[in-house]
């Protein structure tokens, strides 16, 4: 059974299980009813193997993702892909025939450490030190370079998604269990603290793998565990479950004797934890090839636990320099507004003291311009910082070009700063989002009447149709005193402002987010007379709006 979990997307928390030996992934389909319009109706298809499920795209117009790289061929999907169509973001969880067990979800009495006279005897057949040497291996037979090749190369595959240790433990597991022959797998973290070994990841090859042996538990030795620990080593061993069935000459079979490989997860000289493979020697008996090779993850996952949690540690600093910087900024504006808010209360109590009219309303219309201001900040930190799916609809860019230019009228008129729109009459209606655009026409428009002189300044609106490269475009230039050369490359980036401290720095960012939302693009034009244009291009086309035919005959249609 193959089961498909929506992280993203109109089916978000949706989770789909399907036992048939071909699925088609697409929009509207029986077997896993996707309703994201911007996938289509053969999206991609999903296909049963003696080794897993495979998924291959169906020449979809959008194409499907795995782990973020577009797939032209199939890919045998491992536990914890994410596979991306349009819109929707789907995590692959495996083949619920293969037993997953993971960190809390592990029963406490399921793996069990020997102390090695009760339940197990060992035998240490070969021994591989885990270095960077281990990470070299002798030039195996065909088959087994084969084998090689496919675990290292998803290993490196996992390893630079920079996953936590928790998932990347899950995932290399995952790895081996496809590639290795194993019936029973169990990954050990040390304690940090401790230094105990305890059961992060248990894989079992089948529900059958896991009734068989003593009530299904995994019986490690501790003398085996602790030599891979003191020795950092990787060992090939081999192991008899005591049992009194041994002195009545029961079969190999029946005595449970078993092919075992342990070993260190190894990062820079420290055992992270232990990898513990086993296998019945009437299946399989393991090489040293393939201890050389899981002496080998061991030492890369390792490595690639340490790496990412040294990128953790520096995106959290990142995070603690970067909240820091946007306080700092955020201060320095609100206080400025602050400031405006008391200088206006203060002329409004002089006002009311002296029962003068004309003064109360002047020190009110302070007041409310800073009131604006602080509005307009807290729409610019909300669109900033929070991630938004745009609500599209067929609409008239020059109606919303109407209602912003009607909201920010009397503060230009104050201002002395005269707005002329002209604006194509033959534009057609495009996918939009009414409230994201408003937003990017105000922060444009507001941002040229605080740039040109009072009292003079001049703002151009234009709009207008290409219907040879089906776009819209928008436009607002003034006539101030443009964007210096030194500024222009960091004019749309957040928290940078050309006005001092009478600016967030948030506008223009903001204005760059939203339309990137909207599949446009936005760009700033020095005119060699001076000032500025800002110039905002937006498809007459979009795929969420896209009808009930194929998003593949759509996209041709363009």
């Amino acid at each position: 059974m193959a089961t498909l979990l929506v992280l993203q997307g109109p089916d978000k928390g949706k989770t789909f299980k399907t036992t048939d030996e071909v699925v088609v992934l697409g929009r509207g389909r029986d077997q896993v009813p996707l309703t994201d319009r911007t996938i289509s109706r053969q999206h991609a298809e999903l296909s049963n193997s003696d080794n897993g499920w495979i998924i291959t795209d169906q020449r979809s117009a959008n194409g499907t993702y795995v782990n973020g790289v577009r797939i032209t061929k199939p890919y045998h999907l491992k536990h914890g892909d994410q596979i991306r169509m349009g819109s929707t973001l789907l995590v692959y969880t495996g083949d619920e025939s293969v037993e997953q067990l993971s960190g809390a979800s592990i029963p406490r009495d399921l793996v069990t450490l020997d102390a090695g006279s009760d339940h197990i005897d060992s035998a240490i057949h070969a021994s591989v030190p885990s270095n960077d040497d281990s990470v070299v291996m002798a030039a195996p037979e065909t088959a087994d370079a084969v084998k090689a090749w496919n675990v290292l190369r998803g290993l490196t595959e996992v390893i630079g998604h920079f996953l936590p240790p928790d998932q990347l433990l899950a995932r290399c597991m995952d790895i081996i269990l496809e590639e290795v022959d194993v019936e029973r797998g169990v990954v050990f973290v040390s304690d940090e603290e401790s230094r105990e070994l305890i059961p992060e990841v248990v894989r079992f090859k089948s529900a059958k793998s896991r009734k068989e042996g003593s009530a299904g538990a995994i019986f490690a030795s501790r003398t085996i565990m602790n030599h891979v620990v003191e020795s950092r080593s990787g060992v090939l061993c081999s192991n008899v479950v005591t049992d009194k069935r041994f002195e009545s000459g029961k079969s190999v079979q029946n005595l449970g004797m078993r092919s075992v490989i342990c070993v260190p997860i190894m990062a820079r000289e420290r055992v992270l934890g232990v990898i513990h493979l086993d296998c019945p020697v009437t299946r399989h008996t393991y090489t040293e090839q393939e201890l050389r090779l899981l002496t080998a993850i061991g030492y890369q996952t390792g490595l690639a636990i340490e790496n990412a949690r040294l990128v953790q540690a520096q995106v959290q600093r990142e995070r603690l320099a970067a909240a820091g910087e946007t306080v700092a900024y955020l201060s320095h504006s609100i206080k400025n507004i602050l400031q405006g808010m008391r200088a206006g209360a203060d002329v409004v109590t002089r006002g009311i003291e002296k029962r003068d009219f004309a003064i109360t309303t002047q020190g009110w219309q302070i007041v409310d311009r800073n009131l604006d201001k602080c509005f307009r900040l807290m729409l610019n930190m909300l669109a900033f910082s929070k991630e938004r799916e745009p609500r599209m609809e067929m609409l008239q860019l020059n109606t919303i070009v109407h209602d912003a230019v009607g909201l920010v009228q009397k503060q230009a008129d104050a201002a002395g700063v005269m707005l002329l729109a002209d604006l194509d009459e033959n534009l057609p209606a495009i996918p939009l989002d009414y409230d994201g655009l408003h937003q990017v026409i105000l922060n444009l428009v507001i941002n040229a009447i605080e740039a040109v002189p009072r009292a003079g300044g001049r703002i151009n609106i234009r709009t207008e149709y290409d219907a040879a490269l089906r776009h819209v475009a928008l436009s607002v230039a003034d006539n101030g005193p443009g964007v210096p050369a030194a500024e222009r490359a960091k004019i749309f980036s957040a928290f940078h402002s050309t006005k001092g401290h009478g600016g967030t720095g948030l506008g223009l960012a903001v204005a760059r987010k939203i339309v990137g939302e909207l599949n446009g693009t936005i760009e700033l034009i020095s005119p060699p007379d001076g000032g500025a244009e800002f110039r905002v291009r937006l498809p007459a086309y979009d795929v969420r709006m896209a009808s009930a035919d194929d998003t593949h005959a759509a996209a041709t249609r363009i």
